[in-house]
């Protein structure tokens, strides 16, 4: 059978983020970690974890760990990762925004990538790919492409040098915050009557606001592609960041209509306020996954499904709860009127895999 080209894993993440990425490459695996999820539900990353073979140096090796932005429900269990010397972990390097470390240290400054994270005071890799600056990219430019001879090629779309400066002007507020895990508060959920069949094109039209939050704002997101496969990985940036980086990008690709990709994790566990119309028009894929237990802010919304299915053409749901809020989207009235397919976990524990084919690259003329 053959190797998929990119293996997304969605961790058991209660409501938050947990996502491990494996890449063929040679006769090895390139693998990205992508937040850890909360504190209490780090368990099960560290069960996944141990999974990852040994490495010649007696290490697990973890090529590429993305800390998108400093809310808890993703960054919560970075403390017990990093502290955690019986995983014997090697990272290549660590994406994280901390506002610019000063050339002078002072009492309150400096602080490490292991410090600010939780974790032992020990030297990491903090951004080596971005020459240990901060990691943004204009809106306009299309998106700052990364890639080596055949390693994944990440584009990044999120976050833009404004959302990053907005979050600096509220570091220490919200890095509180995170230590307190604090969260903001959930909106209302919307009405949608028992039993009945809701209509689908009208939830996705309904008007609702953006999201606002500045740490959301700041969340590293980018489109992975490798060997033909493609998986644009949302974190919780905003739509506003998105849209117009993925249009740009298109652009200046030499497409033409909205960028297709092969699966989607949507950005903020499938917020109302983050998967808006503007943004299902701007992209076409065959899957979409939801990260989220629907704990605490009952994601993923009505109105953001609704525009997945409405806006995605026949698209596969991929969910790594299997909980009564997300089965409400599996009713044969739904599937069979609209055509897409719903996708649960085995197991309470086990989250989802989403394997990703190998695609023949079309020759350019």
């Amino acid at each position: 059978m053959p190797v998929p080209a990119i293996t997304l894993e969605v961790l058991p993440a209660g409501f938050g983020d947990c996502l491990l990425i494996s890449c063929p490459i040679g006769r090895s695996t390139w693998r990205m970690l992508i937040d850890t999820g909360p504190d209490e539900t780090y368990e099960a990353l560290r069960t996944r974890l141990l999974g990852i073979p040994v490495g010649p140096d007696g290490k697990r090796q973890i090529d590429l760990f993305v800390v998108t932005h400093i809310d808890h429900d993703h960054i919560g269990g970075a403390a017990k990762l990093l502290n955690d010397q019986s995983l014997g972990l090697s990272f290549g390097d660590i994406w994280f925004n901390a506002p610019p470390r000063p050339q002078v240290r002072g009492v309150a400054e400096g602080e490490s990538l292991a410090k600010i994270l939780g974790g032992v005071d020990r030297p990491l890799p903090w951004n080596v790919a971005w020459s240990g600056k901060a990691i943004s990219t204009p809106a306009e430019a299309g998106g700052v492409e990364l890639k080596g001879t055949g390693l994944p090629r990440i584009t990044l779309l999120s976050p833009t040098p404004d959302r990053l400066q907005d979050l600096y002007k509220v570091w220490a507020k919200e890095l509180e915050r995170l230590r307190r895990k604090e969260r903001e508060a959930p909106e209302p959920e919307a009405a949608v009557p028992r039993g009945a069949v809701p209509d689908l094109q009208t939830l996705a039209a309904r008007i609702t606001s953006t999201d606002k939050a500045v740490a959301n704002g700041s969340s590293i997101a980018m489109l992975l592609e490798h060997r033909g496969a493609s998986i644009l990985l949302g974190a919780d940036a905003f739509p506003t960041v998105l849209v117009p980086a993925l249009e740009a990008m298109a652009k200046r690709r030499g497409l033409s209509g909205p960028l297709h990709v092969d699966a989607v994790k949507l950005n903020h566990h499938g917020s109302r306020a983050n998967v808006t119309q503007d943004l299902m028009r701007s992209i076409r894929a065959e899957h979409f996954v939801f990260s989220t237990n629907g704990a605490y802010f009952k994601h993923p919304n009505a109105e953001a499904v609704a525009r997945v299915i409405v806006g995605g053409r026949q698209p596969t749901l991929w969910f790594n709860y299997d909980t009564a809020h997300t089965r409400q989207w599996a009713v044969d009235a739904l599937t069979g009127k609209y055509g897409y397919a719903v996708r649960y976990p085995t197991s309470p524990d086990a989250g989802v895999v989403l394997e990703l084919p190998r695609r023949r690259l079309a020759r350019k003329p």
